[in-house]
C-alpha cells in the first residue's frame, strides 16, 4: 500500500514538472504583419546595417581623396669632416630646404570623381540588396502563413478522425462493426498525429528564419495577413516590362559604368607628370654668411606614360557593355518565368477555390452522412477526407506560389505589388 501510494506521488511530482517545464517552453505569441515584418528588417537586420558602414567608409576615402599632398621639410649637411681645408666643420654648409609637390592634370579632381562614382555604385548596390532582403522577409512571411493555416487544417483533421474513432469504437462495442474498421481508423488518426508534428517542427524552422531576417531571436512570430483570403488580379505583363532601365540591377550597372569611366579619368591623369617646387636657405660656415636656393623638378615621360593601366580601364569599360546585354536578356528571361509561374498558379487556385474545392466539400459531406447511416464503407470516407485535405492543402501552395512569383518580380524590377 505504502509502495503504490509512494508511485502515486511521484507520478504526480513528475506530472507537475512535466507541467511546468511546458509551461516554460512556450513563448509568447507576436503577432506581425507584413508591412511591421518588412519595417523590423530594414532597420534591424544585422546584413544589412554591415553595409551602412561600407558606404561610411567610402564617404570617409572620399575625404582623403580630396587633400593635397603635404609639404616636405629638408635639413642638409654639406663639406665637412673631409680633409685640409674641410677639416671638422670649417668648410661646411647647411641647407635647409622645404619643397612642395604640385600635382597636374586634374590628378585631385579625378580622385575626388571616382571616389564619388564609388560611392554611387555602392549605394545601388545597398539597394539591391535591400530589395533582396525585402523579398527573403516576404516569402518567409507568406512560407511561415501558409504552415500556420495548414497545421490548423491538420488540427480539424486530427479533430474529425478522433469523432471518427468514438463513433466506431461505439459501433464495436456494440458489435455492428468488425474491429478491423477500428484498427484503419486509429491508424489514420495516428499518422494525422504525425504529420501534425512534422508541421509543427517546420513552423518552428519557418519562425527561426523569419527571426533571423528580421534581425531578433526567440521571437514566436505569428504572422497576420488577409491576402491567403482573397486573390488579386495579376499585374499586366506590360507593366512589368515597362521602363526596363530603371530596374535596379541596371541601374547599378550604369553606376558601375561610370565608375570604370572615372577609373579611366584617373589613369590618364597619371599620365601628366606632378612638378615638385623646391626653395630655401643654405649657410655657409666658412663665410659665416647665407644664400638662397631654389629648385624645380620634373619628371620626362619618356618610357612610362601610364598606358598599360590606361588601356586596361578602356577596356574594362568596353566589357561593361557586354555585362549589361547579358543583364538584359536574364532579367527578360527572369521576368518571363516568373510571369508565367504567377499566371499558371493563380489559374490553378481559382480553379480549386471555384470548382474542385467546392466539389470535394460536397463529396466529403455526402460520404460523412452516407457512412453514419451505413451506406459507404470506411475507405470511402477515409478517401473523402483525404481527397478534401489535401485539396485544401493544395490551395495554400497554390497561392504561396502566386504570391512567391509576385515576390520575384517586385525583387526584379523594384516595383511593388504587395502591400
Amino acid at each position: 500500500m505504502n509502495l503504490m501510494r509512494i508511485l502515486f506521488l511521484t507520478l504526480c511530482c513528475l506530472y507537475s514538472l512535466r507541467a511546468q517545464q511546458d509551461d516554460s517552453i512556450k513563448v509568447k505569441e507576436e503577432k506581425i504583419t507584413l508591412k511591421e515584418a518588412v519595417d523590423t528588417a530594414l532597420s534591424n537586420n544585422p546584413n544589412l546595417k554591415t553595409f551602412v558602414y561600407e558606404i561610411s567608409s567610402l564617404e570617409k576615402i572620399k575625404i582623403q581623396a580630396g587633400l593635397i599632398p603635404n609639404p616636405v621639410a629638408e635639413l642638409e649637411a654639406e663639406d665637412f669632416l673631409g680633409g685640409k681645408e674641410l677639416s671638422g666643420i670649417k668648410g661646411s654648409q647647411y641647407t635647409l630646404s622645404g619643397s612642395q609637390l604640385f600635382e597636374l592634370g586634374g590628378k585631385r579632381g579625378s580622385r575626388i570623381n571616382l571616389a564619388e562614382k564609388e560611392i554611387n555604385s555602392a549605394q545601388g548596390n545597398y539597394e539591391l540588396i535591400k530589395l533582396d532582403l525585402i523579398a527573403q522577409v516576404k516569402s518567409a512571411f507568406f512560407g511561415l502563413y501558409q504552415i500556420h493555416h495548414q497545421i490548423k487544417l491538420q488540427q480539424e483533421f486530427i479533430q474529425i478522425n478522433e469523432e471518427i474513432l468514438k463513433t466506431i469504437s461505439e459501433r464495436v462495442k456494440a458489435g455492428r462493426t468488425s474491429p478491423a474498421e477500428e484498427s484503419k481508423v486509429n491508424v489514420a488518426f495516428i499518422n494525422s498525429q504525425i504529420e501534425l508534428q512534422r508541421l509543427q517542427r517546420n513552423y518552428s524552422s519557418a519562425q527561426t528564419r523569419l527571426n533571423s531576417l528580421l534581425g531578433t531571436t526567440g521571437l514566436n512570430l505569428v504572422p497576420s495577413t488577409n491576402l491567403f483570403d482573397k486573390l488579386f488580379t495579376p499585374p499586366d505583363k506590360e507593366n512589368i516590362l515597362a521602363d526596363l532601365y530603371s530596374i535596379p540591377a541596371l541601374k547599378y550597372l550604369s553606376n558601375e559604368t561610370n565608375f570604370r569611366k572615372a577609373q579611366l579619368e584617373l589613369e590618364e591623369s597619371h599620365a601628366v607628370p606632378d612638378l615638385t617646387v623646391s626653395a630655401g636657405v643654405r649657410y655657409l660656415n666658412e663665410l659665416k654668411t647665407n644664400s638662397f636656393v631654389a629648385g624645380i623638378s620634373i619628371p620626362l615621360p619618356f618610357f612610362n606614360r601610364n598606358q598599360g593601366n590606361i588601356q586596361s580601364a578602356e577596356v574594362r569599360i568596353q566589357q561593361m557593355d557586354e555585362i549589361i546585354r547579358a543583364q538584359n536578356l536574364s532579367i527578360i528571361s527572369s521576368l518571363n518565368t516568373s510571369f508565367n509561374n504567377l499566371l499558371s498558379a493563380h489559374n490553378n487556385a481559382v480553379q480549386i477555390r471555384e470548382s474542385i474545392l467546392p466539389e470535394s466539400e460536397k463529396a466529403y459531406e455526402i460520404t460523412r452522412q452516407g457512412y453514419l447511416q451505413g451506406r459507404f464503407a470506411f475507405i470511402d470516407l477515409l478517401d473523402a477526407q483525404r481527397t478534401l485535405f489535401e485539396t485544401q492543402t493544395q490551395y495554400l501552395l497554390e497561392l504561396l506560389d502566386y504570391y512567391d512569383s509576385l515576390i520575384e518580380i517586385e525583387n526584379i524590377t523594384g516595383k511593388t505589388f504587395i502591400q
